[in-house]
């Protein structure tokens, strides 16, 4: 058996929940995994313009607490589709934005929390959570478009040195 393989109980065992608790303690070390289209990359680098934020909850990723890169791309982690489409950003925690203050004259202030959202068949799904309290446990606001234009740059300006990852599917035998 290939050692990345959906079908083994190692597999079964890391990605779905089976009733373990919900940890949002989060490392700063910890890195989060975000699938990404590879027609998007330019110059096999992500553009901030086409990192989207999530309609009515966070921005989506997966943790390495619990998971590996290439599990945001298996039907498991992604509504039962497989994304061969995509690659693999690799964020560290200590790179998302804490809090961004709106440029409207308004004073008001966005702040990013990482919020553990496991799912029965991702325990690892987590979001990039966003509101003006900073707390999790409140309602995910919507911040202004220049917010989430701040925050994406800030996100691509992190990954223009790093490689994407990519796992191209294995060929059956």
């Amino acid at each position: 058996m290939p050692t990345y393989s959906v079908d083994s109980q190692l597999y079964r065992d890391r990605v779905h929940r089976n009733g373990r608790e919900v940890d949002h303690t989060f490392d700063p070390d910890e890195h989060l995994f975000r699938r990404y289209p590879k027609r998007y990359l330019v110059n096999g680098k992500p553009v901030p313009i086409t990192m989207q934020f999530e309609a009515d909850s966070g921005i989506s990723v997966n943790r390495s607490r619990y998971s590996q890169p290439q599990d945001v791309l298996e039907p498991d982690c992604c509504d039962g589709e497989s994304r061969p489409e995509c690659v693999v950003l690799d964020i560290h925690c200590d790179e998302v934005p804490k809090e961004i203050t709106t440029k409207d004259g308004s004073g008001r202030v966005f702040r990013f929390r990482l919020a553990h959202k496991p799912k029965e068949l991702c325990f690892a799904h987590s979001e990039i959570w966003c509101n003006q309290q900073g707390d999790i446990r409140q309602a995910c606001e919507e911040p202004p478009k220049h917010v989430k234009d701040i925050f994406r740059v800030e996100i691509a300006r992190q990954l223009a040195n790093r490689e994407v990852l990519e796992f191209p599917k294995e060929i059956p035998r």
